[in-house]
């Protein structure tokens, strides 16, 4: 019973602590640079936020998130992705902001009359981002092939065209009440019921933004609703209070943990409505959870601890001690050298049948490395409870 309890603490009240602890010593840098553009025919200034770990962790690579309307969304951005990585919520991104101060209009919202697509002014800031202010991070920093791109109004409408195209080099949208033009609902519908590519859109409003905006959001939240594509993660956010101005406040934070959701760590809710009722495999649903991190972020990511105990808890709650067997060896692939395979694999034998046994594996353990969570006391502890009930 003591064990039980103490997984159950740090599943559901401190696991947070833990994930935050390999940053708490690094700080975030800024770079602000530019970029010589042939098809803006001019300099663009961009600012840069480079992760905690960019520095240590040099064989790492990052989703790369793009803010339109740089000159005031930045510091929102930045600043929540900072944040939400810190406690481990969503992975470290490095994030780059446009400067579009003067440039809005021209940048974002130049249309033809009969596609309204971009033209003129619009198309060569596309091609910009397209052609070279991507091409300039994968060359001079460490990105993945993950990209998102954020905008609010004009520039959340502009951020939609990126996805329009077949293997799309962004794949992650967070479109913040946007101005929507004419016929864009029917492209977004046409073009992502049939997609291929892994897409993660999130979209937002409020009633109390401009009517027209609520209005037409509504609208593409019911089309987007009804595509069934399993490469499409679509998410839309109503808010009830902030006006147009205040919404990105809210909006922004809220909609990057809806585009990393798949990648969070197992939390009381995600337990309770899906993996406390489920009737296969939990570590199935744990392997496949970590697949489509795999398959959505280019991220190869170690299954937490947290996960692990929540698959635990699973375990305990239905007396399925079986399935230690099978997260031994998962301990073995994500935690080999460590303590972890050799508790699962003590606990499977314990409960199954031979006591005496599970206590030689947990104090075979000892020489092993500690995980986070985990001690060797606790395993010895757990030794000298056989011991101690079976008179050994």
């Amino acid at each position: 019973m003591t064990k039980y309890t103490l997984n159950t603490f740090l599943f559901f009240l401190t696991i947070n602590l833990l994930s935050s602890q390999n940053l708490d010593s690094l700080y975030v840098s800024r770079v602000n640079d530019t970029i010589i553009s042939k098809y803006l025919n001019e300099k663009r200034a961009i600012e840069i936020q480079l992760p905690r770990s960019y520095e240590i962790a040099s064989d790492k690579n990052y989703p790369l998130m793009i803010v339109l309307d740089g000159d005031y969304m930045f510091n929102i951005v930045s600043g929540s992705v900072d944040y939400l990585s810190y406690w481990g919520d969503i992975p470290e991104n490095l994030v780059v902001g446009i400067n579009q101060k003067d440039t809005r209009f021209q940048d974002s919202s130049v249309f033809d009359n009969i596609t309204h697509t971009p033209i003129s002014s619009t198309a060569s800031f596309y091609d910009f981002i397209v052609n070279e202010l991507i091409p300039y991070f994968s060359k001079n920093y460490r990105v993945s092939s993950f990209k998102v791109i954020v905008g609010q109004e004009r520039t959340a409408n502009f951020a939609n065209f990126f996805l329009l195209k077949n293997d799309p080099q962004i794949r992650g949208v967070i479109s913040i009440s946007p101005k929507i033009s004419e016929n864009m609902n029917r492209y977004l519908n046409e073009n992502l019921s049939k997609t291929n590519s892994k897409i993660i859109y999130t979209l937002s409003s409020s009633k109390r933004d401009f009517e027209s905006i609520f209005k037409n959001v509504s609208e593409l939240t019911a089309s987007l609703d009804s595509i069934e594509n399993k490469n499409l993660r679509f998410e839309s956010l109503i808010f009830d209070k902030e006006n147009h101005y205040v919404l990105p406040s809210v909006g922004v934070p809220k909609s990057i943990r809806s585009t990393y959701s798949m990648y969070s760590d197992i939390d009381k809710i995600e337990y309770d409505s899906i993996i406390s009722k489920l009737e296969t495999s939990p570590i199935d649903y744990l392997k496949n959870k970590y697949q489509l991190i795999k398959e959505f972020y280019d991220l190869d990511k170690t299954v937490s601890m947290n996960d692990f105990m929540a698959i635990e808890e699973f375990i305990e709650e239905n007396e399925f001690f079986n399935l230690y067997d099978e997260l031994s060896e998962l301990a073995k692939q994500e935690y080999p050298g460590t303590i972890l395979p050799s508790y699962y694999r003590g606990r499977f034998i314990e409960e199954t049948g031979d006591p005496k046994k599970a206590m030689y594996i947990y104090r075979s353990a000892y020489n092993m490395k500690e995980v986070k969570g985990l001690t060797k006391e606790y395993l010895l502890e757990l030794a000298e409870r056989i011991k101690e009930d079976f008179n050994y």
